[in-house]
């Protein structure tokens, strides 16, 4: 210990592991880090993890202000119980900003930062294809045509991360249904929109995470056919209901 003399004595010397308290995590985020690491088992798991992979878990957790607000529209929906989940909602700031939509870029947050002026209206779906009736809808349609429901589904991601939301669309099969798949249909093929000036990620490889697009995507007949396949239209976590491109879940 260092001595005293009557230069220093009085005078607070900071060790030099020191910081200040504006540097400190917020006690509330340390804690969520802390119980989420717990719950997971991560502790060794954790140290092996990537920088970036582990940035990525824990941006789930702690408080993310919003800057701008999505366009919202009402829509009137039925809540089906057999898809109404107990599980705790994940929360809307979490849901919006924390996703691989590679399409406005691999950051967590890039769907959302990148997605505020993304122009839906005119917006256009084609089913086509080995199908009996062609089909076309715009925005109007798609929200409009089909009776809307509300289901709530887990995601678990490959990343080590989980959300509980709920969406408002309608079944993938109800949409089939009124297209009449041919019997030689063997697959259903998703190509999404190819649109590199409102969509940043795809106008190069290295920003769009390594994919050629447009982004192709399938499910057999009988898969698609199953009851749990849905385009979802809205996501309704905390009522909110955002006006979006549709996404199959």
């Amino acid at each position: 210990m260092a001595r005293k003399n009557r230069f220093t004595q009085g005078i607070l010397q900071r060790a030099p592991w020191h910081i200040a308290d504006n540097q400190v995590t917020p006690e509330s985020v340390f804690n969520d880090r802390r119980n989420i690491i717990k719950v997971l088992g991560l502790g060794a798991l954790g140290a092996s993890l990537p920088g970036q992979v582990q940035a990525g878990i824990f941006d789930l957790f702690g408080e993310q202000k919003a800057k701008n607000a999505f366009t919202t529209q009402s829509l009137n929906y039925s809540t089906p119980r057999q898809f109404v989940l107990p599980d705790v909602k994940t929360p809307e700031d979490k849901v919006t900003r924390h996703n691989n939509f590679y399409e406005f870029g691999t950051g967590k947050s890039d769907p959302y930062d990148n997605a505020q002026s993304f122009n839906v209206d005119p917006w256009t779906l084609v089913i086509d294809g080995l199908v009996d009736k062609p089909i076309t809808l715009d925005l109007a349609a798609l929200t409009k045509r089909f009776a809307l429901e509300e289901r709530t589904y887990r995601l678990r991601c490959v990343e080590a991360w989980s959300m509980v939301v709920p969406w408002v669309g309608f079944s993938l099969a109800t949409l089939l249904k009124e297209a009449g798949v041919k019997q030689n249909a063997t697959h259903v093929a998703f190509e999404t929109l190819f649109d590199p000036e409102q969509m940043p990620g795809q106008k190069s490889r290295l920003m769009g995470g390594g994919i050629h697009y447009p982004y192709v995507e399938g499910l057999t007949i009988a898969e698609a056919m199953n009851e749990l396949p849905f385009l979802a239209v809205a996501c309704t976590v905390k009522l909110y209901r955002h006006k979006m491109a549709h996404r199959s879940v």
